[in-house]
């Protein structure tokens, strides 16, 4: 089993009610006439309909089919459904799904409309035109994340730590702290970023391989 479709059946195994339920209406949107099988005539006008154009296709709807029939059953919906509410990415180099780990452009990574990403043999073999060359995997961009992150939050949980200490109540100092909560992302992805590349360059500079 692939393992989209792997990942889609364990989140809907261990779904609350709430969301099974999501999933079934979802699937009964797209099955027409409710046969609870869904056929490439079904697919297609829904998924055009829906604005998802690139799985819009039906190597798409077979690399969904991994039953083999023909029509999509239950469990296969399911993982589309798991595509499309994940936001699960196109490379912009073969514009095929990314599956599992792939590179983002660093440069535009704070750009939700304008991110590019490869697919591993894109990123190795250099096939794409594009006009940054820094790009990061998604695995490093999330565990820095995550470091960014915290050590923002601890900054934040000592300036209001000061700002009690010192009996602080004015709005100007209010206001300050929001202002630093709300910064936009780009601030903590320039913290991963040099983190990142600080690492790569140490990694570049060991001679065991």
């Amino acid at each position: 089993m692939d393992e989209l479709h792997k990942i889609a059946r364990a989140y809907y195994t261990t779904a609350n009610e709430e969301s099974k339920s999501q999933g079934r209406r979802f699937f009964n949107s797209i099955d027409h006439d409710s046969n609870r099988r869904i056929t490439i005539q079904e697919y297609l006008p829904y998924m055009k309909r829906n604005g998802h154009t690139k799985m819009a296709n039906r190597p798409f709807f077979e690399y969904l089919n991994e039953s083999r029939t023909g029509q999509l059953e239950f469990m296969e919906v399911m993982t589309l459904f798991y595509i499309i509410k994940s936001g699960r990415k196109f490379c912009d180099g073969c514009d095929g799904l990314l599956k599992g780990t792939f590179f983002s452009c660093t440069d535009c990574f704070d750009l939700d409309d304008e991110s590019f990403n490869l697919c591993s043999e894109c990123f190795t073999e250099s096939s794409y035109v594009h006009p940054h060359k820094h790009f990061l995997d998604n695995y490093i961009i999330l565990e820095n994340m995550k470091v960014a992150l915290a050590e923002r939050e601890q900054e934040i949980r000592k300036m209001e730590a000061a700002m009690a200490n010192h009996g602080v109540q004015n709005a100007g100092a209010s206001d300050a702290i929001v202002l630093y909560n709300q910064r936009s992302r780009s601030s903590v992805f320039a913290t991963v970023f040099q983190a990142v590349a600080t690492a790569a360059t140490a990694f570049s500079a060991c001679t065991i391989m």
